[in-house]
């Protein structure tokens, strides 16, 4: 499909796509069709430490869960609740961390 448009138009058509977060061509297919273009939700970066952690916290996990199914006449009860309490408090420091990061 071809458009014929002035160098202004074509500057303000694509400035208006970009001010949305879509391509030009979204912004012309919402356009013609009359619906509302709406912003896209832009990703956020995450640091690449905090996603070690969170990985090191969920194969803990995987491994607490894999050693209550094993055998559960063996499972001992309190020191399964200790190590995910413990996990748990992990958690929460780490979110701690990165919403304080993130306000900066």
């Amino acid at each position: 499909m071809k458009l014929r448009a002035t160098h202004e138009q074509r500057v303000l058509w694509y400035a208006k796509a970009e001010a949305k977060g879509v391509s030009f061509s979204e912004f012309a297919r919402h356009a013609l069709d009359g619906a509302k273009v709406r912003r896209r939700a832009q990703l956020r970066q995450v640091d690449p430490d905090l996603l070690r952690q969170l990985a090191r916290l969920g194969n803990n996990l995987n491994q607490l869960a894999r050693w209550a199914n094993r055998d559960q006449r063996y499972v001992q009860t309190a020191a399964l609740m200790s190590q995910l309490v413990s996990i748990e408090r992990e958690l929460f420091r780490l979110r701690e961390l990165y919403e304080a990061r993130d306000a900066d």
